[in-house]
């Protein structure tokens, strides 16, 4: 009898010292690691599928991932013994026993992504939002966000992706939120694309800063250009909130 199982795996992890997500001959990422504790923990080479493959520098509070494996080991094994074998700037929240046809990525509904930045200096905090001192509108904050929900052509703030057939993603949630002296981007939608929700923080920064007036933040969205938009603000301050099925 086959004890091939597909499992859905939960994790978090600080990504300061990781180049992302995806496997990279020549660096580190949150996918070898993950991939190296589950060959630790039951001697088998297996490749692990990722719900959104985060950037270098880019942390994630709920990301994804799913692996069919051959194990007899209880859920509880899997849990404490994969957390046994990753560095502590990765943990393993979740596990449990998923459909055979649930793909992390391809049966993923939407994705959660919230940005952080602070206008004063904080030392404790430096690793994970970016610091802005210089003056912006904060009134234009959410009328620039709401003008990104619905069904886009995402081009102007994408990378370039040979891999990808279009652009076009549906954005359902799009606000900022001020908590203390915080304020955090909320963004949800099907997909996203290489790049996109820091250069949608930077554009939209570099508005609110007088750079591009608003006629001009609504030319870049209906340009598909990227070399019209703003620079991508820094990894560091984003995080994958969470994944929906």
């Amino acid at each position: 009898m086959s004890n091939l199982r597909n499992l859905k795996i939960v994790l978090d992890y600080d990504g300061t010292n990781y180049h992302g997500w995806q496997y990279q001959i020549d660096c580190i990422s949150i996918q070898q690691k993950l991939e190296e504790a589950l060959f630790a923990l039951t001697g088998k080479e297996k490749r692990v599928a990722a719900a959104g493959r985060t950037d270098a520098g880019v942390h994630a509070r709920g990301q994804v991932a799913s692996v069919k494996l051959e194990t007899t080991l209880s859920i509880h094994k899997l849990l404490h013994g994969l957390n046994h074998h990753l560095p502590d700037d990765i943990a393993v929240l979740n596990v449990e026993d998923a459909d055979d046809d649930f793909h992390a990525r391809f049966s993923a509904t939407a994705r959660v992504y919230q940005y952080y930045l602070v206008s004063a200096p904080n030392s404790l905090r430096r690793n994970y939002v970016w610091y802005v001192p210089q003056p912006f509108d904060e009134s234009l904050l959410n009328p620039l966000a709401e003008k990104l929900i619905g069904n886009h052509d995402f081009g102007a703030f994408a990378r370039n992706q040979a891999q990808v057939d279009h652009k076009r993603c549906i954005i359902t949630e799009s606000f900022w939120r001020r908590e203390g002296d915080c304020w955090i981007y909320r963004v949800s939608a099907n997909r996203f694309l290489h790049g996109m929700v820091r250069t949608i923080v930077g554009t939209i920064l570099d508005t609110a800063r007088g750079r591009f007036s608003i006629d001009e933040f609504d030319a870049i969205l209906s340009s598909k250009d990227r070399k019209r938009a703003g620079v991508a603000a820094p990894a560091k301050g984003l995080v994958l909130e969470e994944v929906c099925y």
